[in-house]
């Protein structure tokens, strides 16, 4: 039988994560692109799902909280936001919002985190920031109730802006790959969207330049947890 411990080196994993931390991430700044995404993808993904106003919400990469905001906006009282960042955290905290600084993949039982305790997950461009795509899918299934929500989002490869270029963008996968990894932990996809918009964005001569832009806007459901222990 294949002992995990002779192959698995948790002290290279503590450096290297230490080493994605201190040197690839960053804070998010305001931006009204993101904001005004935001608030459509809520409107149109998850006003529709008709929760209960004291479901339990988690929200992914929370950033300086566009979607709490929402979900305060409709009355949502029991919703929490992660982040890894200090910054970020105290922005939100400044509104009013609840926020937990963790990795978005790794969420103590300590803490909280109990399974099957969480109705929604909204997961936007958090995905393609993970190291361990499947591992942070496998602690979404963890956490949902059984039929309970995610919402993914996130930019599709080989774009104008070249997204598998950014900083601390580690997984940009196709359809195919995020279908997979989606069947493999316990999903079932509900709908499954191409977001296409023009961005105009300054070059490096400063002038503005029109670069054609696409993200995935995924919902899907738990249907059955995963046997990890």
């Amino acid at each position: 039988m294949l002992d995990i411990n002779k192959t698995l080196d948790l002290v290279k994993l503590k450096f290297f994560n230490e080493w994605l931390y201190t040197s690839h991430l960053y804070d998010e700044g305001e931006t009204e692109l993101h904001k005004k995404m935001t608030a459509e993808m809520v409107t149109t993904y998850i006003d529709p799902l008709n929760l209960h106003k004291d479901s339990a919400i988690l929200d992914v990469n929370c950033g300086t909280g566009y979607f709490l905001n929402e979900m305060k906006d409709r009355e949502f009282a029991n919703v929490l936001g992660i982040t890894l960042s200090e910054v970020n955290a105290a922005q939100c905290r400044q509104k009013g919002h609840k926020v937990k600084e963790y990795d978005p993949t790794f969420l103590p039982q300590s803490d909280g985190f109990y399974d099957e305790s969480v109705d929604l997950i909204f997961c936007r461009h958090y995905l393609q920031h993970s190291p361990y795509p499947i591992f942070s899918l496998i602690e979404y299934n963890r956490l949902l109730k059984l039929k309970g929500k995610i919402y993914i989002e996130v930019p599709a490869p080989n774009c104008e802006r070249m997204h598998e270029y950014n900083q601390n963008h580690y997984s940009v996968f196709g359809p195919r790959q995020l279908d997979a990894l989606l069947a493999r932990t316990g999903f079932k996809i509900d709908s499954f969207n191409d977001i296409d918009f023009d961005l105009s964005l300054p070059d490096e001569t400063g002038e503005q330049k029109i670069l054609k832009e696409k993200y995935y806007a995924i919902v899907a459901t738990k249907f059955s947890s995963l046997d990890i222990k």
